[in-house]
C-alpha cells in the first residue's frame, strides 16, 4: 500500500457549489511557503501517490504540501495502477478538468494569505491542472509542469495510439476513438460511458479544451519539462506550441526537453529518473527567481 503519512484533513472545510466538501490535504501546515501539487489523470487518490511525496521532497521539502482530492475519491480506495473496473459512480460523473481547476483554485485562495510564497506543481493532467489554476490565482512563486502536453488532448491521444500500438491494429483504434470524440463534441446532454478511467464529463470538457493557453494567463515564472521519448503526448507538437508562446512574448515561460526519458520519467533500462528531473528544476527555478 502506497499511502504515506499526512495530517489530518485541514481543519477549515470547504464546499463545492452543489454542497458537496472539497477533500484536502495539508501536510506540515506550519511551514513558510506551500507547495501544492496536482496528480494526474487516473482514478486514485493522491495520498496514495508516492511521486508527489517525492516531488515535495526534492522541490520544497521544508514547504508545507497541499494536495487536493478528484470528486468522489478519497483514501478508501485502495491504489490500483493502469486500468480499473471500481472507480467511484460521483467521480465518473462529475470529474473533469473544470471541476479539478475549480477545485484547486478555491482551496489556494483559502490558504494563499497564509504562506509567503506559493509553488504549484503537477505531472501529465497534473500539469495542465496546474497551469489552468496559475491562470486564475494572482502572487504565485513559481508553477511547474512535467510531461502535461501539447495543446489537444485529442492530438496526444492519437499520437499515442500511433507510437504504442502495432500497425495491424492501429487505423482501426484511431477511426474508433475518432468516431468517440465526434460523438462527445456532437452530444447535447451527458451520457453513461466509462472510457479510460473517465465518464462523460471528463471527456466532453478535455476534448474542448486548450491545455495550454493558460500560459498566455500566468504572470508567474512557468517551467514545463517534457520527456523526449514520451509515448502519451507529443513531445515535438509541446516544444513547438510553447515555443510560439513564448516567441509571442511570454518571457516568464521556459521550456525543458529531457532526452532519453518516457512518460514516467524512466530511462530506457526503467530506471525513474523522478528524483534528478525535478532536482534539475529546482535549480531551473531558483535562478529564474534570482534574475
Amino acid at each position: 500500500m502506497l499511502l504515506w503519512p499526512f495530517e489530518a484533513y485541514a481543519d477549515n472545510k470547504l464546499y463545492r457549489d452543489d454542497k458537496t466538501e472539497i477533500r484536502y490535504h495539508l501536510n506540515n501546515p506550519d511551514a513558510d511557503n506551500l507547495l501544492v501539487v496536482f496528480q494526474g489523470s487516473d482514478c486514485n487518490s493522491v495520498r496514495h501517490m508516492s511521486s508527489v511525496k517525492t516531488i515535495w521532497q526534492v522541490l520544497a521539502p521544508d514547504a508545507a504540501l497541499l494536495t487536493v482530492e478528484k470528486y468522489g475519491i478519497d483514501e478508501n480506495l485502495s491504489y490500483v495502477q493502469g486500468e480499473r473496473d471500481d472507480c467511484p459512480a460521483s467521480y465518473l460523473e462529475h470529474d473533469s478538468m473544470a471541476q479539478r481547476i475549480k477545485d484547486g483554485v478555491r482551496v489556494i485562495k483559502a490558504l494563499q494569505d497564509s504562506y509567503d510564497e506559493v509553488t504549484l506543481v503537477g505531472g501529465s493532467e497534473g500539469g495542465s491542472i496546474a497551469l489552468a489554476v496559475a491562470a486564475q490565482v494572482t502572487g504565485l512563486h513559481a508553477v511547474l509542469a512535467l510531461n502535461s502536453g501539447s495543446s489537444s488532448f485529442q492530438h496526444d491521444i492519437e499520437y499515442s495510439i500511433r507510437k504504442t500500438l502495432p500497425d495491424s491494429a492501429r487505423e482501426s483504434v484511431l477511426q474508433g476513438f475518432r468516431q468517440f470524440a465526434e460523438q462527445i463534441a456532437a452530444s447535447q446532454q451527458a451520457f453513461p460511458i466509462e472510457v479510460s478511467g473517465h465518464g462523460y464529463a471528463f471527456w466532453k470538457d478535455a476534448l474542448t479544451r486548450d491545455l495550454i493557453a493558460p500560459l498566455h494567463d500566468i504572470n508567474a515564472p512557468v517551467l514545463i519539462m517534457q520527456s523526449a521519448e514520451d509515448k502519451s503526448v507529443d513531445p515535438e507538437m509541446t516544444q513547438a506550441e510553447v515555443a510560439s508562446i513564448i516567441g509571442n512574448g511570454a518571457s516568464n515561460v521556459k521550456f525543458k526537453m529531457l532526452p532519453g526519458l518516457n512518460h514516467g520519467f524512466r530511462d530506457t533500462t526503467g530506471t525513474s529518473k523522478l528524483s534528478a528531473v525535478v532536482a534539475e528544476a529546482a535549480a531551473i527555478l531558483e535562478g529564474v527567481d534570482g534574475e
